[in-house]
C-alpha cells in the first residue's frame, strides 16, 4: 500500500503507516519533496522551483515508478520441481497490472496525479485532501467559468469516475463534491486524524503533575483519591496556531480583533504562531504595527522539530484554526486533529456549515465564530480567559474523543476496510 504525494506528510502519516504495518499491511509513503525542504523555501526562486517539482518532476516520477511496477509484473513462468513446463501448476503468475491486493493511494497534492495513476495502476485510491478547481476559486486565484477551471473540473470528475475508491475527509466535503459531479458511489470518509502514540496523558493528568491552581475533579468516581483534584493553568491561557497559514485560512477577523484591542485596555492572551505559508508576511506586518503592550503577547516562530512540536502542543491550552469563507466546501484543516489529540480546545474562525464546526458542536470541545465576527471572537477570548475550569473540560473532551476516534490505530481499520472492499 503506497501513499503517493508530491510533498511529504509527517506526523499522522508516520503513525498511519506504523499502524498498518502492525496489521501486516506493507505500507509506505512515497513523496518527491521532503517537509523540511518545503518549509525552508522562502525566496521567490525557491518557491518557483518547488512548483516545478510539484507539477512537473513529481508526476513524472509517479508515472515512471508505476510504469516500472507494471512492467515488472509481467506474467512469467517458473518451473517448479519436476513438474512439466506444460503443466499449469508449474507456472507462477504475476498479473500484468500488479496483484489485486496492491494499492496506490494518490492524494490531490498534485491535483492531476491521481488521474495519471489510474491509467497505470488498477487499484488507485483517490485521496481528496483538497478539491480542485474550487480551492483555487475560493482562494481568489481563479475565476469561475474560465478555461482552466473547466479543464481542472473535468480532470477531477474523471478521477472520481476512474478511481477504485475516493476517500474524503468529511461528510460535508463529500456532499459538496457530489453537488458538482453527481453521486460518487465508490467513496469512503476517513479523517486525517493524528498519531495517538505521541500524546498519552490527558490535560488533567499532565497539568496536575506540573502543579498550579487546583480545582475539583468531576471525572470517574473510581479514580484514585490522590488524583481527586486537578490544576487549571498557571497564569493565562496560550492560544497556538501551528501549521500552514495559507490562502484558505481566514486572518482578517483575527487582525481586526487585535487592532480593536490596540485602542482599548483589554488584556490580550498569549498567542503563539509556528507557521509558514502565503499569509505569514501579512501576519508579521500586522503584529509590527500593534502597540508593544499587545505585540509582546504575540510570539512568531518558525518550524519545529518533532520534540519541540510535541512540547508546544502540550503547553498550549487552545488551538486556533481558521477557514476563509468558501473553504468549508473544499478543505478540512488537519491541524484540528493533532490539536485535539494533544488536549487543546479548539477556537475556530470558520463558516458554521463546515465539518470543522460540526465536530466542535458534536463534542463540545471548543468554540467557533463566523469569519468577520470580531465581536464574537472578542467574547470567546474573554470566556477562555475567565473560565479556566470550563476551558479544561473542553480540553478533556477534545483529548478523549481524539484518542477514541481519531487515532491512527482507529483510522487504520477504516483503511483496511476500504482495501478489503476493493
Amino acid at each position: 500500500m503506497d501513499f503517493w504525494t508530491s510533498t511529504e506528510y509527517s506526523g499522522f502519516m508516520v503513525g498511519l503507516i506504523r499502524e498498518l504495518r502492525e496489521r501486516d499491511i506493507e505500507a509506505r509513503q512515497r513523496y518527491h519533496i521532503s517537509e523540511a525542504t518545503y518549509r525552508a523555501a522562502r525566496s521567490t526562486p525557491a518557491r518557483l522551483f518547488l512548483r516545478f517539482r510539484q507539477y512537473v518532476a513529481y508526476p513524472i516520477q509517479l508515472c515512471a515508478m508505476l510504469l516500472w511496477q507494471r512492467i515488472a509484473g509481467v506474467k512469467v513462468r517458473v518451473k517448479s520441481g519436476a513438474a512439466s513446463p506444460n503443466d499449469p501448476s508449474s507456472a507462477i503468475s504475476h498479473p500484468p497490472l500488479r496483484a489485486q491486493h496492491d494499492v496506490a493511494v494518490v492524494s490531490t497534492n498534485t491535483f492531476y496525479a491521481p488521474l495519471l495513476a489510474t491509467y497505470l495502476h488498477p487499484n488507485v485510491i483517490h485521496l481528496v485532501y483538497d478539491l480542485f478547481p474550487e480551492a483555487m476559486i475560493h482562494s481568489g486565484k481563479w475565476k469561475e467559468g474560465g478555461l482552466k477551471v473547466r479543464l481542472v473540473r473535468w480532470i477531477t470528475g474523471k478521477t472520481l469516475e476512474r478511481a477504485k475508491c475516493n476517500v474524503f475527509l468529511g461528510q460535508r466535503l463529500k456532499d459538496y463534491v457530489e453537488s458538482i459531479h453527481g453521486a460518487v458511489p465508490n467513496a469512503a470518509i476517513i479523517e486525517v486524524g493524528a498519531d495517538q502514540s505521541l500524546f498519552t496523558a490527558s490535560p488533567k493528568e499532565r497539568l496536575r503533575s506540573e502543579g498550579g491552581e487546583v480545582g475539583t475533579y468531576e471525572g470517574n468516581s473510581n479514580r484514585p483519591s490522590h488524583l481527586s483534584t486537578f490544576p487549571l493553568f498557571h497564569s493565562h491561557p496560550t492560544i497556538l496556531y501551528c501549521g500552514n497559514l495559507g490562502n484558505m485560512h481566514d486572518t482578517a477577523t483575527l487582525f481586526d480583533y487585535w487592532k480593536r484591542l490596540a485602542s482599548g485596555s483589554t488584556q490580550l492572551p498569549t498567542f503563539h504562531f509556528h507557521c509558514s505559508g502565503p499569509k505569514r508576511a501579512a501576519l508579521e506586518t500586522v503584529v509590527s504595527t500593534l502597540p508593544k503592550a499587545l505585540s509582546q503577547n504575540i510570539e512568531l516562530g518558525g518550524g519545529l522539530s518533532q520534540s519541540e512540536w510535541i512540547t508546544a502542543m502540550e503547553s498550549a491550552e487552545v488551538a486556533l484554526v481558521t477557514m476563509a469563507p468558501g473553504s468549508d466546501t473544499v478543505v478540512m484543516p488537519s491541524k484540528t486533529y493533532s490539536a485535539m489529540m494533544a488536549g487543546q480546545a479548539i477556537l475556530a474562525i470558520a463558516p458554521e456549515d463546515s465539518d470543522l464546526v460540526d465536530l466542535i458542536k458534536a463534542e463540545d470541545c471548543g468554540w467557533w465564530v463566523e469569519p468577520g465576527d470580531v465581536d464574537g471572537l472578542a467574547a470567546v477570548v474573554a470566556a477562555i480567559q475567565s473560565d479556566a475550569e470550563g476551558l479544561l473540560k473542553k480540553r478533556e473532551r477534545a483529548y478523549h474523543y481524539a484518542q477514541s476516534h481519531l487515532g491512527q490505530d482507529r483510522l487504520a481499520e477504516k483503511w483496511m476496510r476500504v482495501v478489503d472492499d476493493d
